[in-house]
């Protein structure tokens, strides 16, 4: 009996410890290596870049810069008002007209862009011949700004003054602008300032008709220009023609008299408004745009690109993994205005290398961008991962891309790097990259 329960734990012993072989046991069926990362910077493989300009024209941009940082850079914006008729119908069907009485005007800009710790900011209003055309430079319309001006407007006052409290006012300016938050500012010229709800201020000018009058002669056209003054930081962005509802407006008031030719009652007087849009609007500035050296030129006015070509090497596209990709540009110098004025630099690929002609797909989703801040010297870091791992997965791609200011022409500042005819500061890319994992085999 004892023996029988001895040979009966043994063998439940043996069926307890027992490892008998099965497929999949590592380590003969695991993978034989390992992830190896590796981290390069290819400082060649950049290779005939070029800038060009001439794209946009500061007429066609969304914005229009005033700016005044003695020393570096003085920029006035300006523009001009549609026609508007001296008379009127009275009645309809009247075969005759009568003449307009203005009684006040209301010039609006948006400001679309300032410095939030400006202290001390104007903006001074100044008249201009309604001639005013994109041949109108710097030079020209100096004497025009260094007049009086016609009206000035302290933004940083308003924005420090009370709400309004007039219900009647209040109630009006609500009506005309429902998205706008924040408390209607008066000031004792009856100037008002609005904020709107994405943090842009809309300002309305106060103008009486010796200030603006309507003239016959010029069709009822005015033209006004804006300069920027504060105690620092004196830049701002005004809202364009191009930029759609934050464009400049001019708001006449007026009245005129319907004769009474039937009975012997007094004659009637109707009192009417019209916004008139703008012309033609744009901004200039001194010193203009330097030409286009050596170095790759980004931005300015006209505006200028750089086309970039890669020369990716062939490992890239077989057997490896792209784990991100940087694009190294040393700035030439310093980018020059006051810190509002730094702007983005975007990359989008070409749909096609034909040089300064290459169109620019701007639907792409493999685009990347980066700011560049007014006064830094330090080297710009483009992310270009997005495009890389493309290139690498189509070997027919056309691996050229487009540096370019966004907003285009908005602002006379730009960026300039070092290009690949500079070799001890030419642009690189880094790409940091994993070999293809390697299975074992069965």
């Amino acid at each position: 009996m004892k023996r029988r329960l001895f040979s009966f734990l043994l063998i439940a012993a043996a069926a307890c410890t027992e490892q008998p072989t099965a497929p999949g046991v590592c380590p003969d069926f695991c993978p034989g290596s390992s992830i190896q990362a590796h981290d390069s910077v290819f400082a060649t493989i950049i290779e005939r870049d070029s800038s060009f300009r001439g794209y946009v024209q500061s007429f066609h941009a969304l914005e229009l810069t005033a700016t005044d940082v003695p020393g570096v850079v003085d920029s006035r914006a300006f523009f001009s008002t549609d026609t508007i008729m001296p008379r009127i119908q009275a009645k309809v069907g009247d075969t005759t007209t009568v003449p307009k009485v203005v009684d006040s005007l209301r010039l609006r800009f948006v400001i679309v862009k300032r410095p939030k710790n400006t202290t001390g900011l104007k903006l001074r209003v100044y008249r201009l011949p309604v001639t005013v055309d994109s041949t109108s430079d710097f030079a020209s319309l100096d004497p025009y700004f260094v007049a009086a001006p016609v009206d000035s407007v302290d933004v940083s006052h308003l924005l420090g003054a009370p709400g309004a409290t007039d219900t009647a006012v209040v109630n009006y300016w609500r009506n005309l602008c429902p998205v706008c938050i924040d408390s209607i500012r008066v000031d004792p010229d009856d100037n008002v300032l609005l904020t709107q709800i994405d943090s842009t201020l809309l300002i309305y000018v106060k103008l009486d008709t010796v200030q603006a009058p309507l003239s016959a002669a010029d069709t009822g056209r005015l033209a006004f220009g804006w300069r920027v003054a504060a105690d620092s930081f004196a830049s701002v962005g005004l809202g364009s023609s191009e930029s759609g509802t934050d464009s400049p407006l001019l708001r006449w008031f007026y009245h005129y008299t319907i004769p009474d030719t039937v009975s012997a009652t007094p004659d009637s007087v109707a009192s009417k408004d019209k916004i008139v849009p703008p012309r033609f609007d744009n901004f200039v500035f001194n010193p203009p745009t330097p030409a286009i050296d050596s170095n790759l030129a980004i931005g300015g006015v006209p505006s200028a690109r750089a086309v970039v070509r890669v020369a990716l090497p062939k490992f890239l596209h077989d057997s490896i993994d792209v784990v991100r990709a940087t694009l190294l540009l040393v700035p030439a110098n310093a980018a020059q205005g006051t810190p509002s004025d730094s702007f983005r630099i975007v990359a989008y690929p070409v749909l096609g290398d034909l040089g300064a002609k290459s169109p620019v797909n701007t639907g792409s989703l493999f685009t990347d961008s980066v700011v560049i801040h007014i006064g830094s010297t330090d080297t710009v870091r483009l992310e270009l991962t997005s495009m890389v791992r493309a290139w690498t997965l189509d070997t027919a791609a056309v691996t050229t891309f487009v540096l370019l200011q966004r907003p285009e022409a908005a602002s006379y500042t730009e960026a300039r790097f070092y290009s690949s005819r500079a070799p001890a500061f030419r642009p690189a890319l880094r790409v940091t990259y994993v070999t293809r994992y390697a299975f074992g085999r069965p």
